[in-house]
């Protein structure tokens, strides 16, 4: 009869668990945060100096595994960030600052001070933070916690998700089989509205990315760069998608590269739609909605994103659980599946006044 060591039997378990936790985040991102609890000797690091150069943290910032694992559009936003910090720490510290001049809370805050917008703060309190603790950790082998306190980042609870009425959703449908490149347009709202993708999920979709056999497709999460996760679709969402692949690829099926062409291309599949071609369509259509109120056509109103707002909130009308639209939206927490809630009771609110003893008043009774 074999023995079983404790040891042996609590280690399989850790492994198993490690197992399930790097497939749900992706590993680079599990190895990431795994790293900061693993004390670790700079055996191949020299002796840091005090004295480093902000530029020289910069470059090694974005040379940084932290920052190679980020999203395009997150690299390209926080490349933006740097430009516009390190011309303000020349400004104020000289032409050739050093880290620790510019890593003092009192400094900050001076330079988050002049910023209003609660939505702009967080973005540039977010990109200091990233920057500050992968320098501190490689230069000074240290963290930044009591800076985390200057550079916190707020929520506007106050702030809801914009989801398109049903109304909207049929007006922008119609409208978009009338215009330029009609049916690849029409795909990709439909693609949106079955699955709830983001739109850099959608921009990176390959031919190979399409499984009909589980209803799913591969796609690669937020802040998962080459780590593909499964994302469930409506069958008739995936079917008008297979039919457009069809459409735009059947001529190349037996070509080496087939599987690896990007679905949403304008160079024959070599490389995906950029961003901004989206984005565009999109605020076009809500330009020229009828259905859709001016108020709602403002900047940070309704956009690309609204579509995969559109997706979670019907889901919630319909009777699914918090906890399926968390997995279909595949939110790391419920808190942030949480925010339909509220947009959901606007909603109730809205019906349960168009009930007809509603419009009775009190007066019309006594």
């Amino acid at each position: 009869m074999p023995i079983y060591d404790d040891a042996i039997d609590n280690e399989a378990f850790l492994e198993a668990s490690f197992s399930q936790l790097a497939d749900q985040f992706g590993p680079e991102t599990f190895q990431r945060i795994l790293h900061r609890f693993v004390p670790t000797k700079n055996n191949d690091v020299t002796e840091r100096s005090e004295d480093v150069l902000l530029e020289d943290a910069a470059s090694h910032y974005f040379g940084s595994d932290l920052y190679l694992s980020l999203a395009t559009s997150s690299q390209k936003a926080y490349q933006y960030e740097m430009d516009l910090f390190l011309r303000y720490c020349r400004r104020f510290k000289g032409s050739i600052p050093k880290l620790r001049e510019v890593a003092s809370a009192v400094f900050l805050t001076e330079y988050l001070a002049p910023v209003q917008k609660l939505n702009t703060r967080n973005k540039k309190a977010a990109f200091l933070r990233s920057f500050l603790r992968e320098v501190f950790e490689h230069f000074f082998n240290s963290d930044i916690k009591k800076l985390k306190r200057t550079l916190t980042i707020e929520i506007d609870r106050n702030r809801e998700p914009r989801a398109f009425t049903k109304a909207q959703l049929d007006e922008l449908l119609c409208n978009v089989r009338l215009g330029r490149e009609s049916h690849r347009n029409f795909t990709i709202i439909w693609t949106f509205l079955g699955s709830g993708i983001r739109l850099s999920e959608l921009l990176h979709l390959q031919v190979e990315d399409i499984v009909p056999s589980r209803q799913e497709i591969l796609v690669r999460g937020k802040g998962k760069r080459g780590y593909k996760q499964p994302s469930k679709m409506t069958k008739s969402s995936l079917d008008i998608l297979q039919a457009y692949i069809r459409f735009r690829y059947g001529g190349v099926t037996e070509a080496n590269d087939y599987p690896k062409l990007y679905i949403f291309s304008d160079d024959k599949g070599n490389s995906p739609l950029h961003e901004s071609t989206i984005q565009k369509m999109i605020s076009s259509l809500i330009a020229e909605a009828r259905s859709i109120p001016e108020s709602d056509k403002k900047p940070y109103q309704l956009s690309v994103h609204s579509l995969r707002h559109s997706f979670a909130l019907y889901l919630l009308e319909s009777g699914v659980n918090l906890y399926s639209i968390k997995e279909l939206m595949r939110h790391a927490w419920l808190s942030s599946t949480e925010v339909y809630l509220k947009l959901f009771d606007s909603m109730l609110v809205k019906a349960i006044d168009q009930h007809p003893l509603a419009q009775l008043k009190a007066n019309d009774l006594f």
